[in-house]
């Protein structure tokens, strides 16, 4: 690769979630969720099911409207506690982990 050509190679890769094998991981959760609590309950092929359709479900919601309409529910349907972040985030963290 000719990096004179695309000085901005790592500036293009910033913004991108973590992916592993090709999936983020809110897509592996909600793929292992159901898979591991069918696997508790004794209903394997059933927990696979309803992780496959989870999956199906958040990445469309996640391609309408690039996500948006997955957050504002999320912001909107879901409680969240009042002090979560005292302090305003400085804007070099891209994500906070622990």
């Amino acid at each position: 690769m000719d990096w004179d050509r695309n000085e901005n190679y790592l500036l293009n890769r910033l913004d991108k979630p973590l992916r592993f094998l090709g999936v983020n991981k809110d897509e592996v959760f909600a793929l292992m969720l159901p898979l591991f609590g069918g696997l508790f309950m004794g209903w394997v092929i059933t927990g696979f099911l309803m992780g496959m359709g989870s999956l199906s479900l958040l990445r469309m919601l996640k391609k309408k409207n690039e996500g948006s309409t997955l957050i504002h529910g999320i912001y909107w349907y879901l409680p969240s506690h009042e002090s979560s972040l005292k302090l305003p985030v400085p804007s070099h963290i891209r994500e906070y982990i622990g």
